[in-house]
């Protein structure tokens, strides 16, 4: 696109400049083709781009004749500088990394079907890619089902990097706020799950079922880094989802390999009131926790 800008201006502006020529000179076009060329030249510090023709021209070069119209052509050449190497990059990364939202009326936890939601979400970003992963996926609820939290990370491999999609669901109103970064490394991009794959397990829980097991609470959370890790954790509840179907893991068959989605409930532990009896603070912790493990492989 820039080379197509650039292009375009060089042909209009010589166009413009020769027909203001005052005095005969030879190879005319060609001289103002060259000054234009020189001020728009550029030399690239690490990733930044600089003015380096246009400061060799106001430094060493002194027409004599049509120096009206060279330097005309030097300073077009400069503005053509800006113009394709901050100008229209600094726009298009502001377009590609804008925020986003996407209005959507959520129901109950109890009846979401979140690869319906992980579809959507895509198909606002356009991202097809089989290699975008997920982290940080948290989803907080009440009893009667009615979302207070939603949200999850999303990495998208690209020739800089990585992109990265923070995607929150904004309750208040009814829309996904979707906002873009890049980053130049993510170390634990390899061990995390991929988005698709993820949805897809979520999908196989009953969450009705389990919020029910856990009894009555403040709040409810699932939570899951989204990241490989050897599991090892005994003294709670633990199941392995494979095929479609949810199987119970003895603590012998522990340490695994594995991802997991961790379910909980949020038990009040400590509050605090002023004079007035009005809550001022307040301390949870998670209980009656219960981990999904999934594309698991038992240690030895």
């Amino acid at each position: 696109m820039t080379a197509l800008v650039y292009t375009v201006i060089l042909i209009v502006c010589t166009f413009l400049i020769v027909r203001k020529k005052h005095e005969e000179e030879t190879r005319f076009s060609l001289k103002i083709i060259g000054y234009f060329i020189l001020g728009s030249f550029a030399f690239i510090f690490d990733e930044l781009a600089l003015p380096l023709g246009f400061i060799v021209y106001l430094l060493f070069f002194r027409p004599t004749l049509n120096a009206h119209v060279k330097r005309t052509a030097a300073v077009y050449g400069v503005l053509t500088f800006v113009l394709v190497h901050w100008i229209i990059p600094l726009a298009i990364h502001e377009w590609e990394y804008r925020s986003i939202t996407i209005e959507h009326e959520l129901g109950s936890v109890y009846t979401i079907n979140f690869q319906d939601e992980d579809e959507r979400i895509k198909e606002e970003l356009h991202l097809n890619n089989h290699q975008v992963k997920l982290e940080n996926f948290k989803v907080e609820y009440v009893k009667n089902g009615q979302i207070d939290d939603l949200g999850w990370q999303l990495l998208e491999p690209n020739d800089n990097g990585y992109k990265l999609y923070q995607i929150r669901y904004e309750i208040d109103k009814s829309q996904y706020h979707v906002s873009t970064s890049q980053v130049d490394n993510w170390l634990q991009y390899d061990r995390l799950v991929n988005g698709d794959y993820f949805f897809e397990i979520l999908n196989v829980l009953d969450i009705k079922e389990i919020t029910d097991e856990k009894g009555d609470y403040l709040s409810y959370e699932i939570r899951s880094t989204g990241e490989r890790t050897y599991y090892g954790i005994e003294n709670t509840e633990h199941y392995i989802i494979e095929n479609g179907e949810i199987h119970v893991v003895e603590d012998g068959s522990l340490p695994l390999e594995g991802y997991y989605i961790s379910t909980f409930a949020m038990l009040k532990t400590e509050e605090k009131r002023d004079e007035q009896g009005n809550i001022t603070e307040e301390h949870f912790e998670g209980t009656a926790s219960t981990d999904y493990l999934f594309d698991v492989v038992f240690g030895e």
